[in-house]
C-alpha cells in the first residue's frame, strides 16, 4: 500500500447540475400531466369504443409514456457531455421516437386488434399532455438561462 491519494473524477461542467435538475423536474411534472390524462383517456375509451378502445387507448398510453420517458432519459444520459452534446442527444431522441412511433403504424395499419381512434386520440392526449408537464417543469426548476 503506499501514501500516494486515489485520483478523484474531476468535477462536473456547470450545466450538469442544471441539464439534471431540469431533467428531474421536467420528468415529474410531465408524468403527472400525463398519468391523469391517461387515466381520463381509458375511461373515456372504454365507455366510447368498448373492450377494443379500451386496448387502443392502453397502446396508445403506453407509447405516449414511453416516447416520453425517452427524451428525460436521455437529458440525463447526456448531461454529462458538453452543451452541443446534450443537444445531439436531444434530437437524436426526437429522431429517434419519430421512427419507433412510425415503424409502429406502419406494422399495424389497417388492424382490427384494437380501434384506431381510441388509439390515436389517447396518444396525442398523453403526447400533449407530456410536453405540457414538461414545459411546466423546466418552468418551475428556475434554472438560469445561462450557466457561466
Amino acid at each position: 500500500m503506499s501514501d500516494e491519494p486515489t485520483p478523484s473524477a474531476p468535477p462536473d461542467a456547470p450545466h450538469v447540475k442544471t441539464v439534471l435538475k431540469l431533467a428531474s423536474s421536467m420528468q415529474r411534472f410531465a408524468m403527472v400531466a400525463a398519468f391523469a390524462v391517461s387515466v381520463v383517456a381509458l375511461v373515456l375509451s372504454v365507455v366510447l369504443r368498448g373492450t377494443s378502445g379500451l386496448v387502443g387507448s392502453l397502446l396508445g398510453v403506453a407509447i405516449g409514456l414511453v416516447l416520453g420517458f425517452i427524451g428525460t432519459a436521455v437529458m440525463r444520459g447526456t448531461a454529462r457531455a458538453t452543451p452541443g452534446g446534450v443537444m445531439i442527444g436531444a434530437m437524436g431522441s426526437f429522431a429517434l421516437k419519430f421512427v419507433l412511433l412510425l415503424v409502429f403504424l406502419l406494422v399495424f395499419r389497417g388492424t382490427t386488434l384494437f380501434d384506431a381512434k381510441t388509439f390515436a386520440f389517447s396518444l396525442l392526449a398523453v403526447t400533449v399532455a407530456w410536453i405540457a408537464g414538461e414545459v411546466v417543469g423546466f418552468l418551475k426548476a428556475k434554472v438560469p438561462a445561462v450557466d457561466v
